[in-house]
């Protein structure tokens, strides 16, 4: 596997390395002893809430436990090579809450302690089926899930008025909130033809299809992909690339660029591009985080009214975003023990509901279900509610297909984005597009 032969190259030489910032235990630091305290990796965030969030509970743990849990703060863009030096010198956090799969990704080590304990006492029904199915392999859940950080379809309220859509918010039998006629991908496509206006510039639908925008391209791609009940690899961990339900997804996107809903300059596009074009006015419906609500106001050419945030489209297989669940992944150390403890004072009910206390609704979304369910959240508006309620519905970059660390290379290796460089500039049909994918995932999974 292309992972493990990284993992042994990136060993030679690097323990000096990792000695300096990993915080947590070696193989040979084990003790019986009962630690006074953990270190847990966590990312450093600039909002002074949820910094004050995170401290306030590891200072309301000591206080009951005893345990001191020592912070690790580390810059998003830096924590993944981290985190490898580290591993790869056998010096292993005790605990990481992160939203990149590390559980999974280092489950191989041998060094990740199950979770499935810590979920039943939980309850696994407090979380969707998808979120603990991307944590799990054979039956062994190796995160558990803590929160999200909220994405959605955001959609300009007034042009989907002016093109005739009624945007009452329904709830079907699930509790899952729907807007009659633009439930689907292909009702997505319908309306973003309908709300075109290209002789005014103004275009329905805000998708990069250029690699240059990486990460909402991808995610869009692979939002699709798992609505259609596409898969990468089966159960076996083999390719299950040409399949009609690919098929059916690529022929989609396809349909996408050929309807003229997204403006010929998408191929050039970087990752704010589609954001900045809906901001100014110019694009009818985007994929994105909470964090346009917060830059939108009277000055800019979308107003706050003029927003509104969609139920996510669904495919065939249902309705999932590409957005990964923040996780907590416990090492096997000598404070395995205490760092499970921690992590079901993080995932009570009353931990979460006092730190959405603190740091609001903005970064984070709950993902357990009683939090969801608490009254502190009826007074959200219908876009935030429209985001809480798509929680579980959100799944990370090891899927679709079996959870697997390979599939993570394949989203971060610009897999997904070209795809719709090869639709949009290259002109490729899906025949074409399905060559690519299975040559490609073969070379970067299997070679």
């Amino acid at each position: 596997m292309l992972f493990r032969k990284i993992m042994t190259i990136l060993a030679v030489g690097l323990i000096s390395t990792a000695m300096v910032f990993a915080g947590g235990s070696s193989e040979s630091s084990a003790t019986s002893s009962a630690p006074s305290s953990i270190d847990v990796w966590r990312i450093s965030n600039p909002d002074e809430n949820i910094m004050k969030a995170f401290e306030e509970v590891a200072a309301d743990f000591e206080a009951e436990t005893g345990i001191h849990v020592n912070y690790i703060l580390t810059p998003t863009n830096d924590f993944h090579s981290r985190l490898v030096t580290s591993i790869s010198a056998g010096v292993y956090p005790d605990m990481i809450i992160w939203n990149s799969s590390p559980g999974i990704e280092f489950a191989n080590t041998g060094r990740v302690a199950p979770m499935n304990d810590v979920i039943e006492e939980v309850g696994a029904d407090q979380f969707g089926e998808g979120v603990l199915g991307m944590f799990t392999i054979d039956d062994v859940i190796y995160e558990a899930p803590f929160m999200v950080r909220p994405g959605g379809l955001h959609a300009r309220r007034d042009w989907l008025e002016a093109a005739g859509y009624d945007l009452t918010l329904q709830t079907d039998e699930n509790g899952k909130y729907y807007i009659e006629g633009l439930e689907t991908y292909e009702d997505m496509l319908e309306a973003g033809i309908k709300i075109t206006d290209a002789a005014n510039g103004k275009y329905g639908l805000g998708l990069g299809f250029s690699r240059m925008a990486f990460g909402d391209s991808a995610g869009y791609v692979f939002s699709v992909l798992a609505s259609y009940g596409a898969r990468i690899i089966d159960e076996e961990g083999n390719l299950a690339i040409d399949t009609p339900e690919t098929r059916a997804a690529l022929d989609y996107l396809i349909r996408v660029w050929n309807s003229g809903a997204v403006p010929a300059a998408a191929t050039t596009w970087d990752g704010n591009s589609n954001n900045q074009f809906f901001i100014n006015g110019d694009i009818g419906m985007v994929f994105n985080s909470n964090s346009i609500m917060a830059k939108l106001d009277e000055t800019t050419g979308c107003k706050p009214e003029d927003l509104i945030i969609l139920p996510l489209p669904a495919g065939p297989n249902g309705a999932w975003m590409q957005a990964t669940p923040e996780s907590i992944t416990v090492f096997d150390t000598d404070a395995v023990d205490a760092s499970k403890e921690f992590a079901k004072y993080l995932l009570r009910t009353e931990t979460q509901l006092n730190m959405f206390e603190i740091m609001g609704f903005s970064y984070y979304s709950p993902l357990k279900a009683e939090v969801i369910a608490d009254p502190m959240f009826d007074d959200l508006s219908q876009n935030e509610r429209v985001l809480l309620n798509s929680g579980d519905q959100y799944v990370s970059s090891s899927f679709p297909g079996e959870p697997d660390a390979r599939l993570s290379q394949l989203f971060s290796a610009f897999f997904y984005d070209d795809i719709l460089s090869h639709i949009a500039v290259d002109g490729y049909n899906v025949d074409q597009l399905i060559d690519y994918m299975e040559q490609t995932a073969s070379e970067m999974l299997f070679d």
